[in-house]
């Protein structure tokens, strides 16, 4: 039970109906489009977290409070930035152990063909995976259509009512829990799905922590959708660069591995100390 001054049930019962309403739309919209098979559905469902919040902003009063307490309007101090720099460091590190140990590679030269070195392949998969256009699409599609949910809005009411540690926390549940219909269509088609699942929710917590201190902190949800970008462009990157995988490298590297893990949990163990009870910023 959680008291405020002398609040009362009633008091409290807005935040409760508009993240319970939240939550409810997110993930029926999720599961709704994986469901029916539909490959331009669930494409579209991945932005489910923009979409609630903005049937929320248009049926719900208080749109430009709401929209204010996104973050979407500030850009929060140059620090922060500093760990957007850092975010595919732990993705990196999965890769890594996964091709000291064997389970990713490269291709071999004569696989390449027409002349082509191993160098030039890395150059080749690089320069086409970072073009500009490429880089604003998953900046807007993916990060940004999820961050305005999670960090955006869900975490800002949550941690009215909550403080910040149990808003980031319920925000990391509600997140896991949003990809789990994914798996229906493929998500990640390596491994046990229940191995690969237990992994990502493993993963989504301590990231969650880390991402949600920078939310916090900074007051503005640009670097949340940054670090966002860069872990699933990295991903995506590393994941074509090294063309070899073996059965179970997902259990080591990618987004969810056990390295990969291991990073995050650390960043979040040493974040988690310093983040105050506090309600408010």
């Amino acid at each position: 039970m959680i008291l405020i001054g002398s609040s009362t049930a009633t008091d409290r019962s807005p935040w409760k109906k508009e993240t319970g309403l939240y939550i409810a739309l997110v993930l029926g919209l999720t599961l709704a489009a994986n469901l029916s098979g539909r490959m331009e559905l669930i494409g579209i469902s991945q932005a489910a977290p923009l979409l609630a919040v903005l049937l929320l902003l248009l049926l719900r009063p208080g749109r430009k409070d709401t929209l204010r307490r996104t973050g979407i309007t500030r850009f929060g101090k140059p620090r922060w930035y500093i760990v957007v720099l850092l975010a595919g460091l732990p993705v990196a590190a999965g890769f890594a152990a996964a091709w000291a140990v064997g389970y990713v590679s490269l291709p071999a030269v004569q696989e390449l063909g027409g002349g082509m070195t191993v160098s030039a392949y890395i150059q080749l998969v690089t320069l086409n995976l970072f073009k500009p256009n490429l880089f604003i699409v998953m900046t807007l599609l993916f990060a940004f259509g999820e961050e305005i949910g999670w960090r955006g809005y869900l975490q800002p009411k949550l941690t009215e009512a909550l403080g910040v540690r149990k808003a980031i926390l319920i925000t990391a549940a509600v997140w896991a829990v949003f990809h789990y219909p994914f798996y229906l269509n493929g998500y990640n088609d390596d491994g046990m799905p229940l191995i690969t699942i237990a992994l990502f929710t493993a993963m989504i917590f301590p990231l969650s922590i880390v991402m949600g201190w920078v939310r916090f902190a900074s007051g503005s949800i640009w670097p949340a959708v940054l670090i966002h970008t860069v872990i699933n462009h990295s991903r995506y990157w590393l994941e074509v660069l090294f063309y070899h995988k073996q059965s179970g490298w997902t259990y080591i590297a990618g987004e969810s591995g056990a390295v990969t893990l291991l990073f995050w949990c650390l960043a979040a163990l040493f974040i988690w100390r310093a983040l105050p009870e506090t309600r408010t910023k």
